[in-house]
């Protein structure tokens, strides 16, 4: 994206609890031991009431590889890839997994998914989010989106 639609995409960065902070807190040094949970806790506590930590979150799941983001490390951002279980920070809607992805699914059930994917961008949750969350592309949720008059790319 380039210009002003880059930044209507990214506008929720304006009201992030982490401005000001220094971005290396964000990236644990330690390879691990309690050093490192220190390192991590200490970025999680930023991110905590963060009132932009989903879309922070949904962000990071589809551009951010290493650090802290969204209130998850990069390890528990990778296992949310992957349509695993895990407990997210206080206050998030609880993640929504479907195995393998909406094209493993039997026709009746695909129309299940469809209609629940479209309902969580209804409401509001990030495309990268959506498409993490379902098991589809973002194209796939682009698709979605355009059905429910929210034609432009988020």
């Amino acid at each position: 994206m380039v210009g002003r639609d880059r930044d209507e995409g990214r506008a929720w960065l304006v009201r992030a609890r982490c401005r000001g902070v220094d971005p290396e807190v964000f990236f644990p040094v330690a390879d691990d031991g309690p050093v490192r949970e220190g390192e991590v806790a200490r970025a999680k506590a930023v991110c905590a009431g963060c009132p932009v930590r989903e879309q922070c979150l949904a962000w990071a799941l589809a551009a951010l590889p290493y650090g802290v983001a969204g209130g998850l490390d990069e390890q528990e951002r990778a296992e949310l890839r992957r349509g695993r279980e895990v407990s997210l920070p206080e206050g998030m809607r609880p993640k929504i997994v479907v195995p393998g992805g909406a094209k493993s699914l039997p026709p009746r059930e695909r129309g299940e998914v469809i209609a629940a994917g479209r309902r969580a961008l209804a409401e509001g949750v990030p495309r990268p989010r959506v498409a993490v969350e379902f098991g589809v592309s973002r194209r796939t949720v682009d698709r979605w989106a355009t059905g429910l008059g929210c034609g432009g790319v988020r």
